[in-house]
């Protein structure tokens, strides 16, 4: 058969029910859409019934396909993906998300009409969810729960991986996600850091939030435990960042780290370390976290040798350092 000309991608480990509810909402977008697409899920190392429920959606349509990533961390199955996409177009989603029935067209729309390069989808939450990102410690942070809130719609900074899409001519010169961030390592910033690459190559990037998925993450991410590490995640994630792409210098490294975990003890007997509810969690509290662990992480990174150039596209070889 001829390549398609969308290849819609999903990484998913572990979240069995999800999943299948995200895959309903994709075969019945997929089949309202007039573009030749094709579904690939990419399981990145499942214990539960991912495969039976992959292999029963690829069954059901003559679009679906199955991949294993087995080595842990999100890079690895964003890069299985790309090895396997046939389709010009790559459109990617999570396996949280409900998408839309114009999301196919919609998305790929402005790659297709040579506007742009790659596109920045929307993302929304369902009613129960939304409220609660209206309150307390969250109404600051929607952006730890992938909303594109905090993107500027006229020039984005990044695209989201709960919905993004980008031309296969990108890989030419961003050939991968950078493996050591993401879900599976550091945390985070795997689609952030990809997303600046792009743009220092000169491809483009627009915005088109107009077009949202249904976000419906794990509400464990929404406790007081989920949100101290999501804190300490993106303070790991941009360290990562800081010392191998921004080539940057963390000066008193060893004096800031002591006064940040100081702060952090005193904020820590202040919020109660025996809750458990978000209510006690102040959002200083998670600003010493999130510095704490990354004081922490860039005396690991800062040791070693820069994986990339100055704002680089691809890692460096050890043949060249």
């Amino acid at each position: 058969m001829p390549p398609p000309l969308v290849s819609i991608l999903i990484c998913t480990r572990n979240r069995v029910a999800d999943l299948r509810s995200t895959l309903q909402s994709i075969g019945t977008c997929v089949g309202a859409t007039d573009l030749s697409t094709e579904v690939i899920i990419v399981d990145n190392g499942s214990t539960d019934d991912t495969a039976c429920i992959a292999q029963e959606f690829i069954r059901n349509t003559e679009y679906g396909r199955y991949v294993m990533a087995a080595e842990p961390g999100k890079g690895h199955a964003y890069n299985a993906g790309i090895a396997a996409a046939r389709g010009e177009i790559l459109l990617w989603t999570d396996d949280d998300v409900r998408v839309p029935q114009n999301w196919v067209r919609n998305m790929a729309y402005p790659i297709m009409d040579g506007r742009t390069d790659a596109v920045a989808g929307g993302i929304v939450f369902p009613e129960h969810i939304a409220r609660m990102l209206n309150q307390g410690p969250f109404v600051s942070r929607r952006g730890w729960f992938a909303s594109h809130e905090y993107l500027d719609p006229r020039n984005p900074e990044a695209m989201i991986g709960a919905n993004m899409a980008f031309h296969r001519r990108v890989l030419d010169k961003v050939p991968q996600f950078e493996v050591e961030l993401g879900p599976g390592a550091l945390g985070f910033r795997d689609e952030s850091l990809f997303s600046l690459q792009l743009k220092a190559a000169g491809f483009r990037l627009v915005s088109n939030f107009d077009v949202a998925v249904e976000h419906h993450f794990d509400p464990n991410r929404a406790t007081a435990a989920g949100l101290v590490s999501t804190a300490r995640g993106m303070g790991r994630s941009y360290a990562f960042i800081y010392h191998h792409w921004e080539h940057k210098r963390y000066r008193y490294a060893r004096l800031r780290h002591a006064l940040a975990l100081f702060r952090l003890q005193l904020v820590r007997l202040r919020d109660g370390l025996a809750s458990r509810s978000n209510d006690n969690i102040s959002n200083y509290r998670l600003r010493m976290e999130e510095t704490v662990a990354f004081c922490r992480e860039i005396a690991k990174q800062g040791n070693r040798p820069r994986k990339y150039h100055l704002r680089g596209l691809v890692p460096i070889r050890e043949a060249d350092r």
